[in-house]
């Protein structure tokens, strides 16, 4: 910016300057009085031959023209000449006659054309200064688009970005003056704002799997409670026991609708949660499924010795959905069977209750759908979606079946390390 006022400044003087000097110039007379006495004896001597005397002259600075005694023009010592005989003494031309014996021949007319020439000077400089100044309007316009109407869109875009949330992208170094510094510390402000942002993410990442995994450790607990609750309740011989059982096992029900509508609302947003697989022993696959079978009620778990990739905390979730489910919608007699499918460890988790229909099976896995056979029994929807995620997260894939009115399978596929 301060290049460009020096330069229009500049500019300006230059032509007042040059203006002042026109304007205090005084224009040169051309009739020169040497020239003038020689044209004169040489047009008399070879008159009235005045295209000779012309010839004869040829190279002189001088302007005039020869006319005969009734003011026609006979020859002009360059073209384009003219004059008015009305307004001679304005244009300070002067006429020198031709006599013979008295009378007068013809006329010599020497043109003074120091007005014209003024005239045509300063045409000459208004139209070089207004062409400069023309070019410094449009490098103005550029420079101005350039280095002002150009960051300020970028930066106002940008603005727009962070307004939304898009905290990835800079602003990009400026090299315009002041809006160069200006985005510096955009951008600044944009890596802070990132920086917050993660943390804030990550912090609520880690409540999130701290409330998931206190929620499943009270679950086990409570379900064993209750399920302990039940035996006795159906056991006891005292009436009064009875019903203090019954009152535990409502209430440890009730813990548990809170437990999983807690856990639901942690797990919903899954991709807060962070799977890491690692090499697996298969042992710890078996351990998990007993953990989630508080019941008992799985049989033939005999898994072959090999190493599986998986999250050991991440499966003991995905056990605790697929068991409970069991639980909860046939309350049967589970099967666990385990092979190898190429490069697969496959762990297929059967019951024996009514299962679904053929055509509810392909939207089990998906979020909050439940199948028609769910009656009133109490579920968010969310159980078989979360085991699939977290499948998917380690590398394998999962697989519901089912033949209506006779079993319910599920198929988890590990990938063997």
């Amino acid at each position: 910016m301060r290049r460009f006022l020096f330069i229009t400044i500049t500019l300006y003087l230059i032509a007042g300057a040059a203006l002042f000097g026109i304007m205090k110039s005084n224009p040169q007379n051309k009739i020169r009085n040497t020239e003038a006495n020689d044209i004169i004896y040489t047009v008399r001597n070879v008159w009235p031959d005045a295209d000779q005397a012309v010839s004869m002259l040829q190279g002189y600075g001088t302007d005039y023209l020869v006319t005969d005694a009734q003011g026609s023009v006979i020859c002009v010592s360059r073209s384009g000449l003219e004059t008015d005989y009305t307004y001679d003494f304005i244009h300070k031309d002067y006429s020198v006659d031709i006599l013979e014996e008295g009378r007068l021949q013809g006329r010599i007319i020497f043109i003074n054309n120091e007005e014209s020439d003024f005239k045509r000077s300063v045409e000459r400089w208004a139209l070089v200064f207004l062409i400069v100044f023309l070019l410094k309007d449009i490098w103005l316009v550029l420079y101005l688009k350039k280095h002002v109407s150009d960051p300020v869109k970028r930066m106002n875009h940008f603005a727009e970005l962070i307004a939304k949330g898009n905290l990835d992208i800079p602003a990009g170094q400026m090299d315009s003056g002041f809006y160069g510094d200006f985005s510096e510390s955009f951008d600044m402000m944009r890596e802070e704002l990132l920086y917050a942002k993660r943390r804030e993410q990550e912090a609520d990442r880690q409540r999130r799997e701290v409330i998931a995994s206190i929620s499943h450790d009270i679950k086990n607990p409570t379900a064993s409670i209750q399920a302990i609750a039940e035996f006795q309740a159906l056991t006891t011989e005292s009436e009064a026991l009875r019903r203090e059982f019954q009152t535990i096992v409502q209430k440890t029900s009730q813990i548990n609708i809170m437990i999983s509508n807690l856990q639901t609302s942690v797990l919903n947003d899954l991709e807060r949660l962070t799977v890491k697989p690692e090499v697996t022993e298969s042992i710890w696959i078996e351990r998990a499924l007993r953990q989630a079978d508080f019941k008992n009620r799985i049989r033939g778990l005999a898994i072959p010795e090999c190493l599986v990739m998986a999250d050991r905390v991440r499966f003991v979730q995905v056990a605790d959905n697929i068991i409970s489910n069991s639980y909860k919608y046939a309350d049967t007699e589970i099967e666990v069977r385990f092979f190898f499918d190429g490069n697969d460890l496959c762990i297929c988790i059967r019951d024996f209750g009514q299962g679904v229909k053929k055509e509810e099976e392909i939207f089990l896995a998906q979020k909050y759908f439940r199948g028609q056979n769910a009656g009133d029994k109490e579920g968010s929807g969310m159980g078989m979606y979360i085991a699939e995620y977290l499948v998917k997260a380690m590398g394998g894939r999962l697989c519901c079946r089912s033949v209506e009115k006779e079993w319910f399978e599920v198929t988890v596929w590990l990938v063997c390390a």
